[in-house]
């Protein structure tokens, strides 16, 4: 039986979250966080639209990516495939693409949280 029957039979499980999590293996796309490795990471679980409907993405599962809440709203509204031609709007490639823009802006963000704990630490 496969993985993902055996998780629709347990009735806790939707399509999209079984498909998802098994295409994924079960890890964000985006930062490859394990979404099973505690409650606290399976309550991150999204289901993110790589190509945002709001700029005409399809909600089919070929524009679904599996991600966790930090990485889907790093990314927001950002649409991967707005300046790419055609023949390269591929789902590894645009999430490639958001990984690397994910992996950015966390770096920005850890330097920001750097520096507020050292403005912290120094009115300790």
């Amino acid at each position: 039986m496969s993985i993902y029957n055996e998780l629709m039979k347990t009735g806790n499980w939707s399509e999209r979250q079984a498909c998802l999590g098994e295409e994924f293996k079960f890890h964000c796309a985006y930062c490859d966080k394990n979404l099973l490795s505690c409650v606290d990471n399976h309550s991150e679980w999204q289901a993110d639209h790589i190509i945002p409907t709001s700029k005409g993405g399809p909600d089919s599962m070929d524009n679904l990516a599996l991600s966790c809440r930090t990485c889907n709203f790093i990314k927001g509204t950002w649409d991967p495939s707005e300046n790419l031609p055609k023949e390269e709007i591929q789902k590894h490639h645009l999430i490639k693409l958001v990984r690397n823009r994910v992996s950015v802006r966390r770096q920005e963000m850890q330097k920001d949280l750097d520096l507020y704990k050292a403005i912290l630490a120094k009115h300790g």
